[in-house]
């Protein structure tokens, strides 16, 4: 690729769960970037899998079920492969925050009825709202989750049954290290966020040395991971106006462009 469309030798920092980086990395190295993963979060199972077998064994009790990542997604179809319980039945609706998330639940379930423009929880509460009202919705989600969907759909109406589908897990400090030391030589181009809980992670890692990241063009696939970081105290470089891992690759070269 030729142009400002190209990364050719710059070097990409990708934050994201290994599970989840290969569209964005994929991206990357298509656009001529050396991609240096450096996944900083991982998933693990629930504390308790009590509500969450409650809810998968009365599915057909639910008017609406809204998915809010992709992780919850996959908690959610391994939980019920393993308790072995149908699928919820066609009259139960199916939301999801965006274009990946939408794709996972094709995948698991069937096509979801409702994706909003905008990949946030806010953006899924608020079309779903007008929706809801009087409706029983299933929110499979994170144990440390955002409480921006739940809360919009309580306040639309609806009576909202969340529960934890997996736990969010960060890395150890010693995994990002190399991270802190490629940063302090100045060897990375830009780093990759797409969610909060990834800022989080690797601010913590890196403790005294997160100031670093800041000699690196920080790029973040939305508004929620954008909050994150500026409450870190570090500035947001790029974000794309489209929330996916595609549109973030894209916007990452746009920005930098090829090494000169």
């Amino acid at each position: 690729m030729a142009g400002q469309t190209s990364l050719r030798g710059r070097r990409i920092a990708v934050t994201r769960g290994k599970e989840g980086e290969d569209s964005l990395s994929e991206r990357l190295h298509a656009l001529g970037a050396e991609v240096l993963p450096f996944p900083s979060i991982a998933t693990s199972p629930p504390a308790s899998y009590q509500a969450l077998d409650a809810a998968l064994r009365e599915l057909g009790r639910f008017d609406w079920i809204a998915f809010s990542s992709a992780n919850a997604v996959d908690a959610f179809a391994a939980r019920r492969a393993a308790l072995r319980v149908h699928a919820p039945p066609d009259r139960v609706k199916l939301a999801a925050v965006g274009k990946a998330t939408a794709a996972r639940v094709a995948g698991a379930l069937r096509a979801p009825d409702l994706v909003p423009a905008e990949a946030s929880g806010e953006a899924l509460a608020a079309a779903m709202a007008p929706l809801v009202r009087g409706k029983r919705v299933l929110v499979p989600r994170a144990a440390e989750g955002r409480p921006e969907l739940v809360d919009g759909l309580a306040a639309a109406g609806a009576e909202v049954v969340a529960v934890d589908a997996y736990r969010t897990v960060s890395a150890r400090p010693e995994t990002l290290r190399i991270l802190g030391d490629l940063l302090g030589r100045g060897e990375v181009d830009a780093v990759a966020f797409a969610s909060p809980s990834a800022v989080r992670s690797v601010v913590a890692a890196l403790g005294a040395r997160a100031a670093l990241l800041g000699r690196a063009a920080i790029a973040v696939i939305g508004p929620t991971t954008a909050e994150a970081v500026r409450a870190a105290g570090l500035r947001v470089d790029v974000q794309p106006d489209e929330h996916t891992a595609i549109a973030l690759a894209d916007a990452i070269a746009a920005r930098l462009g090829p090494r000169p």
